[in-house]
């Protein structure tokens, strides 16, 4: 699994390099790094039946580029990392969690569609997630891996306005996984007898809408400051698996600040 996830990052550094073709004009890639505090809500019935709540950091680092042949066709990557600190409602116990994931993906924009300064984007999505839970009170299964693969269709909104003479930029986007594949222990089983004894049960799962139901929205605001641009937004990531008998959420809410480089390319 680890190894695939790997592989997927190396492709995209190989697939999405543009070409300047004779007659193409200005294109401009968007770098966005961003950073976040928020609260995070967990569940997961293999380490406990109790849900734990507290604070999450947040990282995320997002392309978006057009294709110099095409500047309809855009290319999307999408980095987010997170470390959470939460405790169950008696505050008798912790857990500790942290993931990475990455997307990547190609998508079809339409510019000025209904209103001028308004830019709609649809494709789909490829990605992977490595993580983990700690409980720090159990013994015999302390922790929990996270890891997965997906398929997500993807939406995105672009709007630039004006107040006075600053131009203001306006985005949303949403990702809903609709097919994928997760690694998860059977309820009760241990992972000294799955990697140690080798007794595998249906680990890899298929995940889909009607077992891993999720979704991720972001809706930020570009504000120009000088030669930079400061972006502030709001992150809602909403994660939701129940297979082999264990029911697992995570549902991450973020304020997120950071700034965002536009590169153009000129051929």
């Amino acid at each position: 699994m680890r190894k695939i996830f790997f592989i997927l990052i190396i492709l995209t550094n190989l697939l999405p390099l543009p070409i300047m073709g004779e007659g193409a004009g200005e294109r401009v890639s968007t770098h966005a790094t961003l950073f976040g505090i928020g609260h995070v809500n967990h569940l997961d019935t293999y380490l406990s039946p109790l849900e734990y709540q507290g604070p999450q950091l947040t990282y995320l680092h997002e392309t978006f580029r057009p294709l110099l042949r095409n500047e309809h066709i855009v290319f999307q990557t999408t980095t987010q990392g997170e470390f959470s600190y939460s405790k169950n409602e008696a505050e008798t116990a912790h857990y500790l969690g942290g993931s990475i994931r990455y997307d990547f993906g190609w998508g079809r924009r339409w510019c000025d569609i209904l209103l001028p300064g308004l830019d709609l984007t649809a494709g789909g999505l490829a990605g992977g997630t490595l993580g983990f839970l700690y409980n720090n009170r159990n013994t015999n299964n302390p922790a929990q891996a996270r890891a997965d693969l997906r398929l997500s269709a993807a939406f995105r909104a672009d709007y630039c306005f004006h107040i006075r003479k600053q131009t203001l930029a306006l985005h949303y986007q949403a990702h809903l996984p609709l097919l994928g594949m997760a690694f998860s222990p059977q309820y009760g089983q241990s992972y000294y007898d799955l990697f140690d004894q080798g007794n595998y049960d249906h680990n890899l799962v298929c995940t889909y809408p009607g077992n891993a139901l999720s979704l991720r929205q972001l809706l930020t605001l570009d504000i120009p400051i000088r030669r930079s641009t400061l972006r502030l937004g709001y992150l809602s990531d909403l994660r939701q698996l129940k297979v082999n008998g264990i029911r697992q959420h995570q549902y991450g809410r973020s304020f997120i600040i950071g700034y965002v480089r536009n590169i153009s390319f000129r051929p």
